[in-house]
């Protein structure tokens, strides 16, 4: 199989753009660009993302208890592009805040989600991690949204009316 066109074939799913954020042991926290999210469940509130395992985050995701996940606004498409980089430390001059005794949070963001680890599931060179949301806020911004290499954000439409 040819990984970078079967990468294309999948980019032509629209998906939404999230950071994904965690404390190491020591207390510094550390994130990552994700779009590999989706809501799992509803009773109990589950949430799903998956992490690259050879990802320079992912050694603290794989030991955290507790992780977020900011669902970005289309206003956050720098900070999107900063946690998606290889800056060393991606918090350094980054507004963020805390819940609690939650994972870091980004203001303005469309939703955050406050999790905490409920599984971890193997998936090849990814692993799924389950999150039970305790936590969460919502606002009235844009989500951003990413599709075949471009940022967009997503509008929605008035519901369409039904004639009986």
């Amino acid at each position: 199989m040819d990984v970078k066109d079967y990468r294309r074939a999948l980019g032509s799913f629209p998906t939404g753009v999230t950071i994904v954020t965690a404390f190491d042991e020591q207390g510094e926290p550390w994130g990552l660009t994700a779009n590999s999210f989706t809501s799992v469940s509803l009773d109990p509130p589950i949430i799903s993302v998956c992490v690259a395992k050879n990802g320079r985050v992912f050694p603290t995701l794989a030991k955290a208890s507790t992780f977020a996940v900011n669902i970005l606004a289309d206003e956050q498409r720098d900070l999107a592009m900063h946690f998606a980089s290889n800056t060393e430390n991606r918090f350094a001059g980054t507004p963020w805040q805390r819940q609690g005794e939650g994972a870091p949070l980004f203001p303005e963001a469309a939703a955050c989600l406050d999790c905490v680890v409920h599984e971890r599931v193997d998936a090849g060179d990814h692993e799924i991690l389950l999150g039970r949301v305790v936590h969460y806020t919502h606002t009235a911004n844009p989500p951003l949204t990413y599709c075949r290499g471009v940022f967009f954000a997503a509008q929605p439409q008035e519901p369409a009316q039904v004639q009986a």
